[in-house]
């Protein structure tokens, strides 16, 4: 052949029962490089087939005994030969007896008498999408195993971040309330002491205790994002007034905008009912604004529509924003910004506003406000 096919010539089975027409043949293809099996009847075809291998088989229509309309069909029937193209050798001229033939299972003829150069060709590009059918069919294979072994190792990779996330939802809950006991022996021992000691003792103690309120909070945190995790919040569901519960987290940050200077206002519809987990979405919302006014110039805008059955909470700064490279990380637990290093928090307020919202199947997404930040909490109803 003047192109190879492989490092191993392809091996052609010739079936014909015509001495002459078969020694033609096998002089002409092994001519032409390629390895060459004979038969002389169907039921040998059947045989050699099963032995050899071959990668493509050449076959006679009109045999005595099982012709090659039936040899074909029993080569396609055997799982072994099923795949091995196969060109019949016909003298038949007519288009429904050639038709029969692709009809059992051939994928092209050649007609007697046989013209040498169209048989090759015709040999040759059978044999090579054969061959190319079989590199896809292994391609394919390799694929499957390796989407298999990836998805393996991302089970694995989920089972382990599980269990860390179990542990450390059940160190929160152990120590939970050892802390909660010892804030309150802290908070008895400060009231006790503040007539008896001097005044720089007492702010140590009063900072010892804020350290721990902001422990227990890191802890409460954590466990509200398990109940989340665990969709156990879904039963806290209640049919409420959602412009209800963003006007009072507004009112509750009012004092401590005008403490800083800043302008919270708010913009919302008078109601806006949903069925919707108000304590989340008040912690959700309340995590949204203390945020926003950690980091804003001037001033805090908030505002609520709804639509359709879906719902909107908006909360706007003008602050120095979040680069693109941080938007995608900023909701990951425990992950503080460049921006942020200087302020109170340890990276779970926007981590928890996100699990609300997926646990309200709505989204979390951050935007530029040019200067500042716009983080717009949807809800789907």
């Amino acid at each position: 052949m003047t192109e190879e096919l492989d490092s191993v010539a392809p091996l052609v089975l010739v079936v014909d029962d015509t001495a002459s027409n078969l020694g033609l043949v096998v002089d002409f293809l092994e001519g032409n490089g390629l390895r060459v099996s004979i038969a002389r009847d169907g039921e040998e075809a059947l045989r050699r087939a099963d032995l050899v291998h071959p990668d493509l088989i050449l076959l006679d229509v009109m045999m005595p005994g099982l012709d090659g309309f039936e040899v074909c069909r029993r080569l396609k029937a055997n799982p072994q030969t099923h795949a091995v193209p196969v060109i019949f050798m016909t003298s038949l001229s007519q288009t429904a007896e050639k038709t029969a033939g692709f009809h059992v299972g051939a994928v092209d003829y050649v007609t007697k008498p046989l013209r040498m150069e169209e048989l090759l060709a015709r040999v040759k590009t059978h044999l090579k999408l054969g061959r190319l059918q079989k590199a896809l069919k292994e391609q394919n294979a390799r694929l499957q195993d390796e989407v298999r072994s990836r998805e393996a190792a991302q089970d694995a990779l989920i089972e382990m971040i599980n269990s860390v996330r179990n542990t450390s939802n059940a160190i929160a809950h152990d120590l939970r309330t050892p802390l909660t006991e010892l804030r309150f022996r802290m908070e008895t021992m400060i009231l006790d002491l503040k007539t008896k000691v001097d005044a720089e003792t007492l702010e140590r103690l009063e900072g010892a205790l804020s350290d721990i309120d902001r422990v227990i909070c890191i802890f409460n945190a954590l466990l509200r994002l398990a109940e989340i995790d665990a969709g156990v919040r879904r039963s806290g569901f209640l049919q409420s007034d959602v412009a209800h519960i963003v006007a009072e987290a507004v009112e509750f940050y009012q004092p401590l905008a005008e403490l800083r200077g800043l302008t919270l206002s708010l913009s919302c519809p008078d109601s806006l009912p949903a069925l919707v987990d108000p304590l989340l979405l008040a912690q959700a919302i309340g995590n949204l604004i203390d945020n926003a006014l950690k980091f804003a110039s001037t001033d805090v805008h908030v505002a609520l529509s709804g639509a359709d059955g879906s719902i909107e909470v908006e909360v706007a700064d003008n602050g120095p924003g979040v680069p693109d490279s941080e938007k995608g990380r900023v909701t990951e637990r425990f992950y503080r910004g460049d921006a942020s290093r200087g302020t109170p928090g340890v990276g779970l307020g926007l981590a928890l506003v996100k699990g609300v919202a997926t646990l309200h199947r709505g989204t979390l997404r951050l935007e530029d406000n040019d200067p500042g930040l716009i983080v717009r909490l949807a809800l789907s109803g």
